[in-house]
């Protein structure tokens, strides 16, 4: 069975831990090494314990910590050609450099007796990606920093029992919020980032096709609430008569008590 732990959810930071008996990894690492570390112990794992770090795209919310995590760990980065060119480029992160193993979209990775598939996500990256992660007795995908869901976000998803899902902005909250106006724009395109409502509009079909327990993920700060976005897709999932699926809110970090 797999075991799903949030770390970091949201504009500042994000991290997922992801257990399968005695194999553990990281999707991103998007805060300080020294709070990926605290982060672990709190859960009963240490760094020294994680096999490899998924990346879905370099947006400095998704890395941050991952230079520090490969010069004292040495800890294998899998990352899309694109966002490894992006986050190399100039000599950057030099340590980050000699860890990276190129992993694109469509491209199958097994970890032990985990099977990988990174798919597309429409976002304004160079490259962003979504996972999914199946072992013989379960299956989970991960999809957040996406401006729309599109076709093969749906195919990759369906049939998970664990889903993470963007549910980033309360529409209202972002348009009458102070953010520029370019910002604003930015995130409501279809490179941006995923609404409440087009959340809650998709969510149905995860429970459907056969999602146990749903996590809405990266909500904005300043744009949104944790029971702004609970409450669209819990009703969503009632109306459609899904009442016994599980829902939860990542919280914004797993070391203090804020969602």
């Amino acid at each position: 069975m797999l075991e799903i732990t949030p770390l970091f959810s949201g504009s500042s930071g994000n991290s997922i831990h992801i257990k399968h008996e005695k194999t553990e990894l990281l999707i991103d690492a998007g805060v300080s090494c020294r709070s990926i570390c605290n982060a672990l112990s709190k859960i009963g794992s240490s760094v020294e314990k994680i096999s490899c770090v998924l990346v879905t795209h370099e947006h400095s919310d998704h890395i941050t910590g991952l230079e520090m995590l490969c010069k004292k760990y040495h800890i294998p980065v899998y990352v899309n050609v694109a966002s490894a060119k992006s986050i190399t480029s100039g000599g950057r992160n030099p340590y980050l450099s000699s860890c990276i193993k190129i992993l694109d979209p469509g491209t199958e990775l097994y970890l032990n007796d985990l099977h990988i598939l990174p798919f597309r996500t429409p976002h304004d990256a160079s490259g962003s990606v979504g996972y999914r992660i199946n072992c013989d007795d379960d299956s989970f995908s991960y999809a957040t920093d996406m401006g729309y869901v599109t076709r093969e976000i749906a195919r990759c998803v369906f049939g998970s029992k664990t889903v993470i899902f963007e549910s980033n902005h309360d529409i209202e909250m972002l348009k009458n919020g102070v953010y520029p106006e370019h910002l604003k724009a930015r995130i409501l395109s279809d490179r941006g980032h995923l609404s409440n409502d087009a959340c809650s509009k998709f969510i149905p079909h995860l429970a459907e096709n056969g999602a146990e327990r749903i996590i809405l993920a990266h909500l904005s700060k300043d744009n949104n609430t944790p029971q702004k976005a609970f409450e669209a897709s819990q009703e969503a999932l009632k109306n459609a008569g899904f009442c016994d699926v599980c829902l939860e809110i990542a919280r914004r970090s797993i070391l203090d008590d804020e969602t």
